[in-house]
């Protein structure tokens, strides 16, 4: 469980990575560079990889690269640049209850009363660190929005990949995936990019190159490899960590701070990722039925 922890833990700081690299790059190039050097690592098991996916599903093997990286990194890192690191990880606290409004909009999943009062409490808790931000300007309605968009995308795209990932281990998928997000993100970058001065400075480097093998690269290997030991539910208990790590490595690092109203919107949200993940595992442990 040590590789999960350690996952988690990364993922979590990587919104600080990012404050770090606009000191250098346009959130843009940042994330360009982030997927170009992870693809350095890909690059070598790519075609392999690739041969295997089956020609029915090239094409929306394609799609899903593009939108896992670069369309969700773009929305996640443009929208990091208009406001706190703190509040952006916090965003990302709401994923768990995304995938399942994702599920149930477009997948025909079963909606559960648990899911709707947690999801009411994480709507509550991103209004309040919205609203009780405002008069310290570090938070942005818009830049919170763009990181939600970016969770409504990746929670689509788990569902998308389901059928692809059949076809692969999830090392060759993730490979496939850093390389052709590379390569689809040229386009909007180009489009996107604001400013494509460079100002070099080691915070800059060192936090793109955190991105780029850390968070890219060296976590998912780490995940995958913990997936190997755990069942899914536990899986899912250390991916509800990660705003919890992403909102005390923002504090600590970067020194923001937070009102008591946004303090409180934090913590909703929190609790109710760890509590839309932790309580239906405890309920189908307290209700299984026990052999004699």
């Amino acid at each position: 469980m040590i590789y999960l922890l350690l996952a988690a833990l990364i993922w979590g700081s990587s919104f600080i990575a990012g404050k770090y690299s606009y000191a250098m790059f346009d959130p843009a190039i940042t994330v360009q560079l982030r997927l170009a050097i992870a693809a350095i690592f890909s690059v070598p098991s790519f075609l392999p990889a690739y041969r295997k996916i089956p020609t029915r599903l090239v094409k929306k093997m394609w799609l899903i690269a593009w939108l896992v990286f670069p369309a969700v990194f773009m929305l996640q890192f443009i929208g990091l640049s208009f406001t706190s690191a703190a509040s952006a990880v916090t965003m990302l606290g709401a994923e768990p209850l995304i995938t399942v409004l994702v599920g149930v909009l477009f997948f025909k999943q079963r909606l559960k009363l648990i899911d709707i009062l947690f999801g009411i409490v994480a709507f509550i808790g991103v209004a309040l660190v919205v609203l009780g931000s405002e008069e310290q300007g570090d938070v942005s309605l818009l830049g919170c929005l763009m990181v939600l968009s970016g969770g409504f995308i990746f929670a689509f795209c788990l569902y998308m990949s389901k059928d692809v990932m059949k076809e692969l281990k999830p090392v060759e998928f993730t490979n496939i995936l850093i390389v052709l997000g590379t390569v689809t993100c040229v386009p909007m970058t180009l489009l996107f990019t604001q400013n494509w001065q460079i100002n070099p400075s080691s915070e800059g480097i060192w936090g793109i190159l955190y991105l780029s093998v850390g968070c890219t690269w060296l976590a998912y290997i780490l995940w995958n490899k913990g997936l190997q030991d755990v069942s899914a539910n536990i899986s899912a208990i250390f991916s509800a960590l990660e705003p919890v790590f992403g909102v005390f490595l923002a504090l600590l690092i970067l020194g923001e701070q937070l009102s008591l109203v946004t303090a409180i919107g934090v913590a909703l949200v929190i609790f109710s990722a760890m509590g839309s993940t932790l309580l239906p595992i405890w309920f189908r442990k307290w209700t299984r039925p026990k052999l004699n």
